[in-house]
């Protein structure tokens, strides 16, 4: 069970850059439930269109998959469904991400279905996609260097099979400075309903400060029509927050 995120409740004289080390694993999951607006609403999102479009025998990529909340949405609905013909791999490039993981997928019941569901750790931009029906990265490529974006969509896009799709949800900027800043106050206010102080709002900040950066709505959706995809929508958004499906037609 995820404990009480507090990594940013104590003053520090020297912020260091935001990483996902094993004290940010150890609360993550409060951490995106209280951090992330509509986290709670958004991932079954995710985990109910990547069922729709799944092919049974291919791979659903969950790419920067953290603590595996969204595998583990994934497996229930692949069982509700008696799907049984699934392989999952979730990557992340942190060992303790994985670890957790690993954690909440072992404590669930998918038995007959041994060693259908991988945890990786991996750097995303070394990483194959074959075979693939569904790719998802939560609130991933916004930490990705700009410098590789562009190649990590295409290679992306290539891995996936005819009418597959990939899922991306971001933090994003708004064309308008002064909206910019209208919706990050509505993001700093929910933050604060939430229970974060502003010390802690405030360093997260500084933390995230040239480790997070995001891309306007039109950038991204660039970005993916640039690697071929030939459907891009929007399927949820929320101020300075939005999440995409693109499907590569067959």
């Amino acid at each position: 069970m995820s404990q009480k995120d507090e990594v940013f409740a104590e003053a520090d004289l020297l912020v260091r850059p935001f990483e996902f080390n094993e004290k940010v694993a150890h609360v993550f999951d409060d951490m995106a439930e209280r951090s992330i607006p509509h986290y709670r609403d958004v991932q079954p999102m995710v985990a109910t269109l990547g069922l729709t479009f799944y092919q049974e025998g291919s791979w659903i990529y969950d790419l920067g998959c953290s603590t595996g909340t969204t595998i583990a949405l994934l497996l229930e609905g692949l069982k509700e469904h008696k799907l049984n013909d699934y392989y999952i791999k979730g990557i992340d490039n942190s060992s303790a991400m994985c670890e957790a993981a690993k954690k909440k997928i072992t404590s669930m019941d998918i038995s007959g279905n041994p060693g259908r569901v991988i945890i990786e750790e991996a750097d995303l931009l070394k990483t194959p996609v074959e075979n693939a029906s569904v790719v998802i990265m939560n609130y991933t490529l916004q930490f990705i260097d700009p410098l590789h974006r562009e190649a990590l969509i295409r290679r992306i896009y290539e891995g996936l099979n005819h009418n597959g799709i990939l899922l991306i949800s971001d933090k994003t900027l708004q064309s308008h400075t002064d909206l910019s800043r209208i919706f990050i106050d509505n993001y700093y206010n929910l933050k604060r309903t939430n229970g974060y102080s502003e010390l802690e709002i405030s360093q997260k900040r500084e933390a995230l400060e040239n480790v997070l950066i995001p891309y306007s709505i039109k950038d991204e959706e660039w970005l993916f029509r640039e690697a071929g995809f030939e459907a891009v929508d929007l399927f949820y958004t929320w101020y300075n927050f939005s999440s995409f499906i693109c499907l590569k037609k067959g």
